[in-house]
């Protein structure tokens, strides 16, 4: 059961000669209505690039292999240095372009990306791959040929300037990428655990002995669907996307508008250097996307032979894991290489992980199996919403093609209608299975430990556990599309990253929904919370104001408001609580080292109580307060936020899940949490250098900028729509900001303050009231990478002050304002 895969690329050179009138690529800064050509003379591709002065491009050709051939000679003008990147990460060529880098992370990257085997799969795949699909890859590839051609890898804007791993790609290449994009919450997440799974020390390759041995970083968005019920004027409806993605990397959105008269029409984004549109709107439609709460994979607990820890039982019987040696070439700073070998193994579900906590024992080790690696559908799906003609046919896409990878969908219509559904792809178990998956979590043990942290651990000893095939899903093992929950409304829908069940304000999507599609009847996040908040306000206090009906300016307005659900529950009570209080004598904290962090202090909440009660309970940028009330929430654990205990003095009513749980917990005497945990907040606050009484603005800013930008809105459990933080996901090599040690345990503030690198990235509103469309947009982080770019802070300067700008979408309207190239190729 052993083969050997060496991982060697060869790339298809496209033979081009480009000419330019200035010499040089149009860079995306540039503004005006001047028009260059860049001829390769071949003349089997053509697009115009209008470039407006956001940056934007509008791309424009006779059919499609002309504008995704633009697509792809604008891309790589942005954001060149981040495909090829990927380009590496995907083919496992990191380590032998970039050396093994930190703790042999690019070594690790390599084999756990062998061990995946997207690039095969997707390679061995694109021979059957339908002809329009593959002319979308094989164009997009092109124009990104010719732009590397024209300005070569000393004019590549980014890192990887003048960097000999720069190199042309095929259409097949960019194929393998796109897939690996559909693994980015299962396998993709996983590669740090793949990489170093190794057996215990020795293995015996001798036949086992028979006998039974008995033995993650969030990615946020909110969707809102707001339909004719609940707009002014009571026809169309609008759209809110607001995805919180990382500000760095190649997970970054890039903005957009496809154009081929007569046959396509439509804006939005996509992640970088991707063809077509993820997120955005035509003339009938617009939708945007949140990620599921459901399982993209599920891992398994395997009980192996204590004999030999390479095979392992199912149903009492041995099977042995399956085994290859993969290959990859290692670069060192002395422009010397070598070759590396590694063995990697898998069981019938798919990789062996070195799990933390776990390992690989002489009698257990964790496996897992990828709802997302066969998923090929994913990109047919995308290419038919992007062409559909209305409503209807864009809802037929998903159920034809049932590609979404890890999203929901929430979607609008030119009528009004307001569409939410989870069609994401989700392992199905057994009605068996599911009703013992669910004994094993109210057992405790590791299985609810997996599941506290968003992943699903089945014993893989027991058959019972495979995945059941039935008719109607898009691949065998997932859930058919008539088990998938969705909602169509004509007043509104929302996602804000919790489970499908509730949707809407006033209604649940309930029923025989599989438990991998996430849960029922919990608690719902203080985000989700704040979200039904805004959408079913119609108080004269409300964002909808008097008339309770919403429009787009209000929207805009409740998209970035910033107001906090945890602020509206409890300031007024613990104000009143602090005011009763006296000083408070704090203990040290000690970090994980057993190291002081903060030492012993007396902390008197006078001012602090002040502070609060003046408080408007925002996250604006003015906001004196928000900085200690997050503090304050800060040191409560996570758990607090479900249910009664020492934050909320109601528990949560499953009747109720809008509501509850609520009001703030009741007071316990000496040492009270409340109090307490306030005090601890200014403490912590002093330490880092600031004042109990100081605004947001002065603390949270911009970590990429040139120059330090206030960033407004807040963290998850600030209970606010517009997330921003540290962290994300991502796996570029591009030298980007990094953060100063935190001040204490529970807390994300530094000595510079808050810096942010993640949260609302690309939001955007459209509007069909009027009966055609009309959107505004915020790109937070621009849509060029090129850090010398005049554009590259613009856009965050313009979040920083809620300037939203009007999305040009008029064909008239773009050629009056635009600068234009014409590429061919």
């Amino acid at each position: 059961m052993r083969s050997t895969v060496r991982a060697v690329v060869v790339f298809g050179l496209i033979a081009v000669g480009v000419s330019c009138s200035d010499g040089d690529s149009t860079p995306a800064d540039s503004v005006g209505s001047e028009s260059t050509v860049v001829d390769s003379n071949a003349g089997s591709y053509e697009a115009t690039i209008r470039r407006t002065d956001d940056g934007v491009p509008h791309i424009i050709a006779d059919d499609l292999r002309g504008v995704f051939f633009g697509q792809g000679y604008a891309s790589a003008q942005d954001h060149g240095c981040s495909l090829a990147d990927q380009m590496l990460k995907v083919q496992s060529r990191r380590a032998a372009a970039l050396g093994p880098g930190t703790n042999n992370a690019n070594v690790d990257s390599d084999f756990a990306w062998l061990a995946i085997g997207i690039d095969r799969l997707a390679r061995a795949d694109y021979a059957a791959v339908p002809a329009d699909i593959t002319e979308q890859f094989e164009a997009f590839a092109a124009g990104w040929n010719i732009h590397l051609e024209a300005v070569g890898t000393e004019g590549m804007p980014g890192w990887c300037k003048g960097e000999d791993w720069v190199t042309p790609i095929t259409g097949e290449d960019l194929y393998a990428y796109a897939r690996s994009i559909a693994l980015n919450a299962s396998s993709s997440r996983l590669a740090s655990y793949i990489a170093k799974a190794q057996p215990p020390e020795p293995v015996d390759k001798g036949i086992p002995t028979v006998g039974m041995n008995s033995a993650t970083t969030t990615i946020a968005s909110n969707g809102w669907a707001v339909g004719r019920d609940l707009v002014e004027g009571g026809q169309g409806a609008i759209l809110v996307a607001n995805p919180h993605f990382p500000w760095e990397g190649e997970l970054r959105f890039w903005e957009v508008h496809l154009t081929v008269p007569g046959e396509l029409d439509i804006y939005g984004a996509n992640l970088t250097g991707v063809p077509g549109i993820g997120i955005g709107f035509t003339s009938e439609f617009a939708w945007t996307h949140t990620v599921s709460a459901g399982a993209r994979f599920t891992a398994y607990t395997l009980n192996l032979d204590p004999n030999n820890s390479t095979w392992y039982f199912v149903d009492g019987e041995l099977v042995e894991m399956s085994e290859q040696d993969f290959e990859i070439e290692v670069r060192f700073p002395d422009g010397s290489t070598n070759t590396q070998t590694r063995t990697m193994y898998s069981s019938e579900y798919g990789p062996i992980l070195d799990f933390p906590g776990v390992g690989w024992s002489d009698t257990s080790v964790i496996t897992y199996r990828d709802a997302n690696l066969e998923n090929d559908e994913f990109i047919l799906q995308y290419a038919d919403m992007a062409r559909a003609g209305s409503f209807d046919e864009f809802v037929e896409a998903h159920r034809e093609h049932q590609g979404v990878p890890l999203f929901n969908t929430i979607a609008v219509s030119k009528d009004g209608r307001a569409w939410y559904a989870d069609t994401s792809a989700t392992p199905n178990l057994s009605a068996e299975a599911e009703a013992a998956y669910r004994s094993e979590l109210a057992a405790g043990g590791l299985t609810a430990i997996a599941r506290q942290s968003g992943a699903v651990l089945l014993d893989g000893s027991n058959s019972v556990f495979r995945w059941e095939e039935q008719e109607g899903s898009r691949d065998p093992g997932l859930v058919p599309w008539d088990e998938l929950p969705q909602s169509e409304r004509s007043d509104f829908v929302f996602n804000a990253n919790d489970s499908f069940w509730v949707n809407n304000g006033s209604e649940v999507t309930s029923g025989e929904y599989s438990i991998l599609h996430g849960e029922q009847d919990t608690a719902r996040s203080p985000r989700t919370r704040e979200n039904v908040r805004i959408l079913t306000d119609t108080s004269e206090t409300g964002f909808a104001g008097v008339d309770g009906k919403f429009s787009a300016e209000e929207l805009r307005d409740a998209a970035l408001g910033n107001t906090s659900y945890t602020a509206w529950m409890f300031r007024e009570a613990l104000v009143e609580r602090c005011r009763a209080s006296g000083p408070v004598e704090l203990t040290p904290v000690l970090g994980n080292d057993g190291v002081e962090v903060l030492p012993a202090a007396t902390i008197d909440l006078a001012s602090a109580c002040d502070v609060l009660s003046q408080w408007d309970g925002t996250f604006n940028l003015d906001a004196a307060g928000a900085p200690l009330f997050r503090e304050w929430l800060g040191q409560f654990p996570i758990s607090a936020f479900g249910d009664a205990g020492d934050l909320f003095a109601e528990a949560f009513d499953a009747a109720d899940p809008a509501n509850t749980p609520s009001g703030l917990a009741p007071s316990t005497g000496a040492n009270d949490p409340v109090i307490v945990n306030l005090a601890r907040a200014v403490h912590i606050l002093r330490t880092a250098g600031f004042d109990e009484s100081g605004t947001l603005g002065e603390m949270q800013f911009s970590a990429r900028s040139a120059t330090r930008i206030p960033i407004h809105g807040g963290l998850a459990t600030d209970g606010v729509a517009n997330i921003v933080s540290w962290g994300g996901l991502g796996s570029t090599t591009e030298p980007v900001p990094t953060r100063g040690d935190r001040v204490a345990p529970g807390s994300s503030l530094t000595s510079d303050g808050y810096p942010i690198n993640y949260g609302t990235s690309f939001i955007m509103v459209v509007d069909f009231t009027s009966g055609s469309p009309e959107a505004w947009a915020f790109l937070t982080y621009s849509n060029t990478g090129d850090r010398t770019s005049p554009l590259f802070d613009a856009q965050m300067q313009a979040f920083s002050d809620k300037e939203w700008r009007s999305v040009i979408f008029d064909q008239d309207e773009i050629e009056e304002v635009a600068e234009s190239i014409t590429v061919s190729g």
